[in-house]
């Protein structure tokens, strides 16, 4: 519940408009929109946050971060003193279907946070709060008009309506974003042709053979955890709960499970009987399932906004774009938010002109081409069918090679490479 203006300590003019001391005013409290506010304080900059849930989800969404975004947050200190959250670089690495073998030594080498998405919210709410950023919940954008020196935002609570005023808006609103519809914003794209189904289950102790990087079923198939194992029908992907959240039973696993859509539509509640025989058709062996929590399907969505800026209102996060493979999207998404605040804070410090306010679009949606692109390709290096799967060996052969384009060119003349003709020595 909200408190009331008077004891908000913030003044509601005649008109209904609230003069509060809010520079941007940022639409949806999830990690973009929270990065977003982190870094403005930082920069010394005043935001609000408006989140229209009036609590926070407790519905599991993404597991960790991957790439740039996890050097960023141990920079600025959000990692220090919480137990159980390491950052590490990764020698080995997925793209799409196929390990890659990464240089853990290098500056840019790639770096993995594992944290369940509500924890991040929870690490970067405590500190824009701590840093003063007034976070609003149950408080949502409801319409908004940029008059050229400022933007009038339009609010909604269960306490009555109002209209905010501030110097920008950023919609940080998620997929099905208010503020890009409302500037009118295109979001092409594609729709996957994969069902997804996921979700926490039991499973018992005795019905897996653990080791380090694997499950094996008895009399079934050995399972890689953390990465989709292919098959002819589908792919199934598994991993212990215990990975993200020490404090989880050893039983409790997240598992996905993914096969073509045909005519079936993605549901935000499924149930346990559907998992297990969604698993029985991919994997072709029963997995011993219980007490399925959080289970639902979904189909994953390819698209990119055409702009990130008109005037003073931005977009950031999935609001400007959503990508057809994990491991990219909250990276992408927390890295608009930090080029976008450093951009906001040198303009209002007078460092920059406003114009330069258009080198966020200009950068971040290229970044959003860039990772539209190649989470495309790891989309089809994932599919299923014989013409994947033979992308898969063929390009999983040639980046074990010494020298891929030989390995290619070999192929393409028609005799064998050399890792093949040593071995037929």
């Amino acid at each position: 519940m909200q408190a009331p203006d008077n004891e908000r300590g913030t003044a509601m003019d005649a008109d209904g408009t609230r003069a509060g001391g809010a520079t941007v005013v940022i639409a949806g409290a999830g990690p973009v929109g929270l990065m977003l506010a982190c870094e403005l304080a930082g920069a010394g900059v005043a935001s609000t946050v408006l989140e229209r849930a009036a609590e926070p989800s407790a519905m599991p969404k993404g597991n960790g971060l991957v790439g740039e975004i996890v050097t960023v947050l141990a920079r600025r200190g959000l990692l220090r003193g919480q137990g159980g959250l390491h950052a590490f670089p990764a020698p080995r690495y997925s793209f799409g279907a196929l390990p890659l073998r990464l240089n853990p030594l290098r500056p840019d080498a790639l770096r993995i946070l594992p944290i369940p998405q509500r924890r991040l919210e929870q690490l970067l709410e405590a500190r824009a709060r701590a840093a003063g950023v007034d976070i609003r919940r149950g408080h949502a954008v409801t319409g908004f008009r940029d008059d050229g020196e400022r933007v009038l935002v339009e609010v909604a609570s269960a306490a009555g309506s109002y209209t905010l005023h501030a110097g920008f808006l950023a919609g940080c609103d998620g997929a099905h974003s208010f503020v890009r519809h409302h500037l009118g914003i295109d979001f092409p794209g594609t729709t996957g042709s994969q069902l997804v189904r996921i979700g926490h289950v039991a499973v018992p102790a005795g019905a897996l053979r653990r080791t380090r990087n694997a499950v094996e079923l008895p009399g079934g198939p050995r399972l890689a955890l953390f990465k989709p194992n292919h098959t002819p029908t589908g792919s199934f992907t598994i991993a212990p709960l215990a990975s993200l959240d020490r404090g989880a039973p050893k039983e409790l696993y997240i598992v996905a499970s993914q096969e073509p859509l045909g005519t079936q539509e993605p549901a935000a509640q499924i149930s346990l009987e559907e998992m297990e025989a969604s698993i029985l058709r991919v994997l072709g062996a029963r997995l011993p399932v219980s007490g399925g929590q959080w289970l639902r399907s979904t189909v994953a969505n390819s698209r990119l906004a055409a702009r990130y800026r008109i005037g003073r209102v931005f977009l950031a996060g999935d609001a400007a774009h959503v990508f057809s493979a994990g491991g990219s999207s909250l990276n992408t998404g927390m890295l608009d938010a930090v080029d976008l605040a450093s951009r906001l804070a040198q303009v209002l410090d007078g460092s920059a002109p406003f114009e330069t306010l258009e080198d966020y679009h200009t950068a971040r949606h290229e970044a959003g081409q860039l990772a539209l692109r190649q989470t495309r390709a790891q989309a089809a290096l994932s599919a299923p069918g014989p013409e994947a799967e033979a992308l898969r060996q063929v390009l999983g052969a040639a980046f074990r090679s010494r020298n891929p384009h030989r390995y290619l060119a070999t192929l393409l003349i028609g005799k064998p490479p050399r890792d093949q003709r040593a071995r037929r020595r």
